[in-house]
């Protein structure tokens, strides 16, 4: 006879603070857990990590009950079964109100936290934007999964063409893939989650994304500045930036040029990097370093023409290279002074709508395109992976000579060439 009982197991506490209840199955003396689709805080639940709230302890309830009614209705032929054949029955038979549900808005909600608590605040802006929007959509915080169709999807793509786009922006175009693409990044990971197709386990057993219509996107705008409106910059002398006011102008005006010396090092490792010895900056870089073997570190040697601004910037308690976390209080606060501040920047070199971000992209186009740096060494440069070169990329101890090398031409091409004009 199979026996059940929902569980909170302590080792398995999620990165924001909650914990899954299983339902346990015990059946032959042995037992299997099935995962539900509640998730339950410190607070829900008494010391010994027993459910006190009443709401889970009788949504609970009423999957057992319909647990019992699945094993009852196999009569004789149940005690002959073996625990993965029951665990595998009550998955592919739950029936009312014990089928299994999810709410995709507020496991999404849960995810952007975890993202948040482990510091990938980048990924979970992009995320909550998405969902976000999806709500607005749909006009309620709670769907379920099973709500999801292909003309939900393609309703919801259609919508968001139709809105107007923000005060003072250009109406994009890639919107609808991009949000697209991050709801189903939640769908499967939701999949991973819940369904175990090695024990025949589905609960959630279609993914409608694939016959979405996404509307195609135009050619994305080119964030590179020319080299002419890089040299202006740079040559943004202490008449223009010293006027009263001008905090956020001179902050950005220095963080971009700070960057694209650094070989287009973003914001959020700027802000967090700890790293600076013998005259070289290493990093592991934030966005993609929970998604590779190496940790997407690299190391970048700091070239006379960037020593002002890193000792102008560095951190006076030395807890980090660069003191931009004493000035503001989250990366989010940070990189919005520098983009405010490149309005200003913009308008004076003559380069509309300047972002951060730009950097990166004009190190990269001035590299390949002027300075003759091959392409997989601005790949190695800019810390990405060349899916061509990966597997020989393992049997190859990292040297960062070549980028230092490609830094140096870059830097050489931009600042020579000015001198030369002067």
């Amino acid at each position: 006879m199979a026996t059940f009982k929902a569980v909170v197991l302590a080792h398995q506490k999620k990165e924001d603070g909650t914990w899954n209840i299983k339902i346990r199955v015990t059946h032959g003396r042995r037992s299997k857990y099935i995962a539900t689709p509640y998730y339950v805080r410190k607070e829900d639940m008494t010391r010994s990590m027993k459910l006190k709230n009443q709401r889970y302890v009788d949504a609970t309830d009423r999957m057992i009950r319909t647990y019992r009614e699945i094993c009852d209705a196999r009569g004789e032929a149940l005690p002959g079964m073996d625990i993965e054949e029951v665990v595998r029955l009550l998955s592919s038979e739950e029936p009312g109100e014990g089928r299994f549900d999810l709410d995709i808005v507020g496991y999404a909600r849960s995810y952007i936290r975890e993202l948040q608590q482990t510091g990938h605040a980048g990924n979970a802006n992009a995320y909550k934007v998405a969902v976000n929007s999806f709500v607005r959509f749909i006009g309620r915080e709670s769907v379920s999964i099973h709500e999801l169709t292909v003309k939900m999807l393609n309703d919801w793509m259609r919508w968001i063409m139709e809105q107007p786009p923000r005060t003072g922006m250009a109406k994009g175009t890639r919107a609808p893939g991009l949000y697209l693409s991050q709801l189903r990044a939640i769908h499967n990971r939701a999949k991973k989650e819940f369904n175990d197709e090695d024990a025949g386990i589905i609960r959630i057993p279609y993914s409608p994304f694939a016959k979405v219509d996404v509307p195609k996107a135009g050619v994305p705008r080119k964030r590179a500045i020319s080299v002419d409106a890089l040299r202006k910059l740079a040559a943004l002398e202490e008449r223009e930036i010293l006027q009263p006011g001008n905090c956020r102008f001179n902050l950005a005006k220095d963080v971009f040029l700070l960057s694209f010396l650094l070989v287009g090092m973003n914001a959020v490792d700027l802000y967090h990097v700890k790293d600076c010895k013998d005259g070289r900056i290493t990093y592991q870089r934030t966005k993609t370093k929970n998604r590779r073997a190496d940790r997407a570190e690299i190391s970048i040697r700091i070239e006379p023409e960037a020593e002002e601004l890193v000792k102008k910037y560095a951190d006076k308690y030395g807890e980090r290279v660069f003191g931009f976390y004493n000035m503001y209080s989250s990366v989010d606060s940070f990189c919005q002074a520098i983009n405010k501040g490149l309005k200003k920047v913009g308008a004076l070199i003559g380069e509309e709508d300047l972002e951060f971000y730009a950097a990166r992209h004009t190190w990269a186009t001035i590299a390949l395109n002027e300075a003759g740096v091959d392409k997989y060494t601005v790949h190695q440069a800019l810390n990405h992976v060349d899916e061509s070169m990966r597997v020989t990329d393992y049997y190859i101890k990292r040297s960062w000579a070549p980028i230092d090398a490609a830094n140096r031409k870059v830097i050489d091409y931009v600042f020579e060439k000015r001198e030369d004009a002067d």
